[in-house]
């Protein structure tokens, strides 16, 4: 059932505040059944409170306006609320239980039983068919730990969870931040049979190539209020970034010039670790991009720790730093020698979140007392646009402005390497304008950028040259101009065109 209009869920004049804090102030909008709907906005724009409210994460006493399904005003107390209501969501922040196995979060409140107890053969046996249903024969092994597994893999294993409650309306919070073109392709595939069975999808992403290809309508936010939506097949990317920022932004396309005489400031050669890379060797120049591809356990990012001092298992080969060789055995030393890390994981791995924005910017500084990293910390947030005061806890920060944080703590000191992984992940379009806007400065004074990424548009749009690597190992070496297509078929083993064979 459906209001007269088409409308299957109605959020109207949704007001929420935290404190004296203004989160959503009046925001609307309405999706049909049988339609992808995509919501985008800055990040602070609104969108995650929106979706607590309709998640049910927020109850019904906590805000002001109606949220109505199938015509039917919703007062939900909770989440089980929310789900009985036919709502199931998947937030951007995982809600998996680390030290649970695959099969049992994803049963977590629904285990069967048997003689009163849970019984976990059944467990497991309903947990496989879902991941081979959803996934792919074999494609988890639900005995396995979720802490162990890469974050590209637990949010996959977010989405059965959510997948299967057969919901009449199913909310996506980025869910392809952390996934593989060919994941992200199996996602896209399964929301249009939704769509076509007449499920509801809200989609929530910052990427516009995946909204206009997957969208009927997006809905803007910005500032806590709807500020438009727009049917796709009559606006541009450009529209839609205009309603969300409210001003034209300059976009560019390619990454600054290398200097033909840039020297070599890191050299990696035969770098093995045990179970995660083996025999890689690179070389990155002063000023230099490079990107790294490849598909979820590759081994982008073990390589990124490994030259950071992270790695916990037996490493060979050897590593230079201008020219000398380097004993990468933890961060510290890493830092010392002049690397620096933007991990994946910014909240499990590149914040202190109990810390304030001052606190968390001053983390690699040696500093006296705390009115240094004050001062610090004033000129990092103006000039960085971060939306947060010095004392904040950067906790309350929106991802965006949290990501800032983590790139800004190295920027008092340049090193001499910087190391990125995912350094856009749920980062809005306007944000990720800004973070290319300083790595394009830093790279102008000479800093050497080593960035992995699982959004082949910012691999090429940022690299001056891309290492592709699988199981491990790097088995291509591609210009700038290489097309997505050809960096898939090499990330998969897949037949590539002439002009790129390695």
């Amino acid at each position: 059932m459906t209001t007269p209009d088409g409308a299957r869920l109605e959020l109207s004049g949704i007001v929420k505040r935290f404190g004296g804090v203004t989160a959503l102030d009046g925001a609307s909008f309405a999706a049909r059944a049988g339609e992808i709907h995509g919501l985008c906005g800055e990040n602070g724009a609104g969108k995650s409170t929106l979706l607590k409210v309709l998640a049910g994460v927020h109850p019904h006493s906590s805000y002001h306006g109606s949220v109505r399904l199938d015509g039917v005003e919703l007062t939900m107390r909770s989440t089980t609320d929310a789900r009985r209501a036919g709502v199931a969501i998947v937030h951007q922040e995982l809600t998996l239980v680390p030290e649970m196995t695959v099969a049992e979060n994803l049963l977590l409140g629904r285990e069967p039983r048997r003689f009163g107890f849970i019984d976990d053969a059944a467990v497991e046996a309903r947990a496989r068919a879902l991941c081979d249903r959803f996934v792919g024969q074999g494609s988890i092994d639900v005995r396995t730990a979720v802490g162990r597994l890469g974050i590209g893999v637990q949010q996959i294993v977010e989405i059965v969870r959510a997948l299967q409650d057969e919901a009449r309306v199913l909310v996506l919070d980025e869910p392809t931040a952390a996934l593989t073109g060919s994941e992200a392709a199996r996602l896209f595939e399964w929301l249009r049979r939704l769509r076509s069975a007449g499920t509801t999808c809200i989609y929530v992403s910052h990427r516009m190539d995946e909204l206009f290809a997957l969208c009927d309508r997006i809905t803007v936010l910005r500032d806590g209020k709807t500020v438009g939506t727009v049917e796709t097949a009559k606006v541009t990317g450009q529209d839609v970034v205009r309603l969300m920022v409210g001003r034209e932004m300059a976009i560019g396309t390619h990454p600054s010039a290398l200097s033909a005489d840039a020297a070599a400031v890191l050299e990696v050669r035969s770098l093995s670790v045990d179970g995660a890379i083996e025999d890689v060797s690179l070389e990155l120049h002063a000023g230099e991009v490079v990107g790294l591809a490849g598909a979820m356990g590759s081994g982008r990012t073990a390589l990124l720790s490994t030259l950071f001092g992270c790695a916990t298992t037996k490493v060979s080969g050897e590593v230079l730093l201008g020219g000398a060789a380097v004993q990468l055995s933890s961060p510290r030393a890493a830092i010392a020698a002049g690397m620096a890390l933007v991990p994946e994981d910014r909240k499990a791995r590149g914040l202190v979140l109990e810390l304030s924005v001052a606190e968390n910017l001053a983390l690699p500084l040696p500093l006296a007392d705390a009115d240094e990293a004050e001062s610090i910390a004033e000129r990092r947030i103006a000039e960085l646009r971060i939306r947060g005061r010095a004392g904040s806890a950067v906790a309350t920060l929106s991802g965006g402005n949290q990501q800032k944080v983590v790139l800004g703590k190295w920027l008092h000191h340049p090193p001499r390497v910087l190391l990125l992984d995912e350094p856009t992940r749920g980062v809005d379009v306007g944000a990720r304008e800004e973070i290319y806007g300083i790595i394009t400065a830093l790279c102008k004074k000479g800093v050497a950028v080593l960035m992995a990424s699982s959004d082949l548009s910012e691999v090429q749009r940022l690299s001056h040259r891309i290492l592709v690597l699988r199981r491990g190992r790097v088995i291509a070496e591609l210009p700038a101009g290489a097309s997505q297509d050809d960096i898939v078929a090499h990330s998969t083993g897949l037949p590539t065109s002439p002009a790129c064979t390695p």
